[in-house]
């Protein structure tokens, strides 16, 4: 095996199992499965357990379900006995690759082992369910996994050979349907959701456009998106579907904590950011929804960004609800900003600057934009580290660092 003694140390330690480096790193990994393989996300309960995605690379390799996986480390023998019986139903194999000793009587120790999609012990189920109503179910082509939550496929149904986008997930995908409906009936552009099957786990759409604005910057589309939020945020709480909705002070302090943890020499620099920021935004965040959801609670998108909106014939689609609800508009304008920033070309003051063109020219209520970009600044910083970035940390540390520049460029400002 390669020599992992300088690889990663920050999230062996964080994640106090063993292994977890090899699930981080490309080489490693690869050598495990005996293919060359690029993990693509992470997910770690600190001591108990950790499971990444992972696709196959190579010449010939078109993205189906046989090209996509999963690799994990579980330290319950519960677990891992439900996971071999789950992927042996399916007729799929799981592959351990090694055992540490047991640390106490009962236990199993770390165990490393991998599977393929099918082999997923909470998605492969709802996987097959799903097939079983697509025809043309071997032109499936993966666009995005997260092992044990959900599967995103890109999928040519026959006889009409029409592309559609599918969705299925481990629980209800209903609220999908739901969203999407209440979006068309208040004329915002977006595209309809349907149920696949009787279960409700599995949704489909059509396949939309040329691309998305990340990967096609247009200026007059960018505004067109901003007046579409600020129709979208004239709409109350009362108007939106029950439900509930964190603080955003919350998920910054738990942002900080995670980052603390993975990165102590940041602790001091996140956790002032927090501070600053409930100066500046506290007073108006709440928690929950309706009346408790704070000043400026409005239906929002949740996790507005420029690889959220479909373009196509100067036209725009707004796809992915999964978060949309109930929450303070500057969250949506804040996610915006901070994608926006965390480009390098002249497209990223286009598409910023456009978007917030339009969001006031539809005459939105002022909103302290710079300190929700700070605020999703941090709330996003993880996500180098969670899509396995080779340079996650020092991807994370300049977004720590363009935080606090960003924050104290603002007070100034004000000041």
């Amino acid at each position: 095996m390669t020599n992992l003694q300088s690889m990663d140390e920050a999230t062996a330690e964080f994640a106090g199992l063993p292994y977890v480096t090899e699930l981080r790193s490309a080489e490693a990994l690869s050598q495990r499965l005996g293919s060359a393989v690029v993990p693509t996300r992470i997910r770690v309960k600190r001591g108990r357990s950790a499971i990444v995605s992972w696709q196959r690379k190579g010449e010939g390799r078109l993205g189906g379900l046989h090209d996509w996986g999963w690799s994990a480390v579980v330290t319950s023998a519960d677990k891992l006995a439900n996971i071999r019986r789950r992927a042996a139903r399916a007729g799929e194999a799981v592959v351990v690759h090694e055992c540490s000793e047991p640390r106490s009587a009962g236990a199993t120790g770390s165990v490393l082992l991998s599977g393929s999609v099918l082999a997923d012990s909470k998605l492969g189920k709802e996987i097959a369910r799903a097939m079983q109503s697509l025809s043309g179910a071997d032109s499936l082509e993966v666009i995005g996994y997260n092992p044990g939550r959900r599967v995103l496929l890109k999928h040519r149904g026959q006889p009409s050979g029409e592309l559609e986008f599918i969705r299925i997930g481990t629980r209800s995908q209903q609220h999908l349907i739901g969203t999407a409906a209440q979006w068309a009936r208040w004329g915002l552009p977006t595209l309809p959701v349907e149920s696949i099957g009787s279960k409700g786990t599995a949704v489909r759409s059509p396949w939309w456009g040329t691309g998305d604005l990340e990967t096609l910057p247009d200026l007059a589309v960018a505004e067109e998106v901003g007046v579409i939020i600020a129709e979208l945020h004239r709409h109350t709480p009362a108007e939106v579907a029950p439900g509930f909705s964190t603080s955003p002070i919350d998920q910054a302090a738990a942002a900080a904590a995670v980052l603390s943890q993975l990165l102590p020499e940041v602790g001091g620099a996140t956790d002032g950011i927090v501070r600053r920021l409930h100066h500046r935004i506290g007073n108006e965040c709440g928690t929950g929804v309706g009346a408790e959801a704070g000043l400026g609670a409005r239906a929002i998108h949740g996790d507005l960004s420029p690889d959220q909106v479909l373009v196509g014939h100067s036209e725009s689609r707004i796809i992915d609800l999964d978060r949309a609800g109930v929450g303070h508009v500057g969250m949506d304008l804040g996610r915006w900003v901070a994608a926006c920033r965390r480009r390098t070309d002249v497209a990223a003051e286009t598409l910023e600057t456009g978007f917030l063109d339009g969001y006031r020219s539809a005459g939105a209520a002022e909103v302290d934009v710079e300190a929700w970009a700070v605020w999703a600044m941090l709330v996003t910083a993880l996500e180098p580290w969670r899509a396995c970035r080779p340079d996650w940390q020092q991807a994370t540390l300049q977004a720590i660092g363009a935080a606090q520049q960003a924050l104290t460029a603002s007070e100034r400002r004000v000041s």
